[in-house]
């Protein structure tokens, strides 16, 4: 994906490479859904939205592929963006629910080792991939939400 902001200031060209990438906050039972990945660390639920997809059907996708679980987005805890490497990254942290059987998938695949339910003590002592685990944790645990439907979504 390529951002052009050209039109909105002067005509200087302002493209740049954009990567949107979607977090899901799962909660079953007072435990957080949690993958672990290839080295180890451990994760939320996370990846690139791909072409023609919608943030709520990438959030799906990405919950299913890396933890083996259907969830039903209900509502979104922020938005982050950085500027790694010259190009932007934004993240959507939704909130969801199991919309199914909430066992975990415990094969490795491609994706991750496997995944599983866990409190937000047993994050604390976990190798995470990185500390905003906590701090999007912290803030779904604040309240802090908007409505799925504050994203119009008009397809391809």
């Amino acid at each position: 994906m390529v951002a052009n902001v050209g039109a909105l200031g002067d005509n200087a060209d302002m493209s740049f490479p954009a990567t949107l990438v979607v977090l899901v906050i799962v909660t079953h039972q007072g435990r957080y859904l949690v993958v672990q990945e290839h080295d180890g660390s451990w994760y939320l639920p996370a990846g690139r939205v791909e072409h023609g997809e919608s943030l709520l059907d990438a959030a799906v996708r990405e919950t299913a592929e890396e933890a083996g679980i259907a969830v039903e987005p209900t509502g979104i805890i922020g938005l982050d963006q950085e500027w790694p490497n010259g190009g932007v990254r934004i993240r959507v942290c939704f909130e969801g629910r199991p919309s199914a059987d909430p066992t975990p998938k415990s094969a490795a695949d491609e994706h991750t080792l496997g995944a599983r339910w866990v409190t937000k003590d047993e994050l604390r002592t976990m190798r995470l991939r990185g500390v905003d685990v906590l701090a999007w944790v912290e803030r779904y645990e604040s309240g802090a939400r908007l409505p799925c439907s504050a994203f119009v979504w008009y397809g391809t």
